[in-house]
C-alpha cells in the first residue's frame, strides 16, 4: 500500500515497539524527539502531509507535531548531518521522504543532503537518531496508523 494521505498519525518504531513522541509533549525547540512507549496522548500524534517539491517525487512529506490540537505545530530536525545525530523539535519546516518497505513499513529519511541517513532508534536511551540505512535494521522501520 502505497502512503497518500494527509492526515493525523501515530508512528511507531517496529524494532522497539515504541512511538515517535514528542518529549514531555514540550514545544520548546531543541527539544528531544523519542520512541516511548503508547499511550495515545498528542505528543505521539503526527500530521503528515504530501508536498509536491521536490517535483516528480512520490515520497515527499512534512510531518508536523499534532501537539494541543493546532493543526500542526512544528517539526523535527537535526542540528548536524550525520550518523548518531539527535533529532529535535524545530519550528522550521522540512521535507522527509517516506520510502515505503516491507509489511506497510516505512523509513523515514530527509530530502536534503545524505539520502542514506534515516530516523531510527538505535540506543538505549531512546532518543530517534540518524543511522545509516539498513534495510535490515528494525530499528529504522516505521509503521503509519491514522488516528480516528
Amino acid at each position: 500500500m502505497s502512503f497518500t494521505k494527509n492526515g493525523v498519525y501515530t508512528v511507531r518504531n517496529i524494532g522497539k515497539d515504541l512511538m515517535l513522541d514528542l518529549k514531555d509533549d514540550s514545544t520548546v525547540e531543541g527539544n528531544s524527539i523519542q520512541g516511548y512507549t503508547k499511550n495515545g496522548t498528542e505528543a505521539q500524534m503526527w500530521m503528515i502531509k504530501k508536498q509536491t517539491e521536490p517535483k516528480n517525487s512520490d515520497n515527499t512529506f512534512t510531518i508536523q507535531t499534532y501537539n494541543k490540537g493546532y493543526n500542526g505545530n512544528g517539526f523535527f530536525t537535526t542540528v548536524k548531518e550525520g550518523v548518531n545525530e539527535p533529532v529535535v523539535y524545530d519550528r522550521s519546516a522540512f521535507l522527509v521522504e517516506l520510502v515505503q518497505g516491507v509489511n506497510e513499513t516505512y523509513r523515514i529519511s530527509f530530502t536534503l543532503g545524505n539520502p542514506d541517513l534515516v530516523l531510527s532508534l538505535p540506543d538505549d536511551d531512546n532518543l530517534v537518531k540518524l543511522a545509516n540505512f539498513n534495510s535490515a535494521d528494525a530499528y529504522q522501520q516505521w509503521v503509519l496508523t491514522p488516528v480516528n
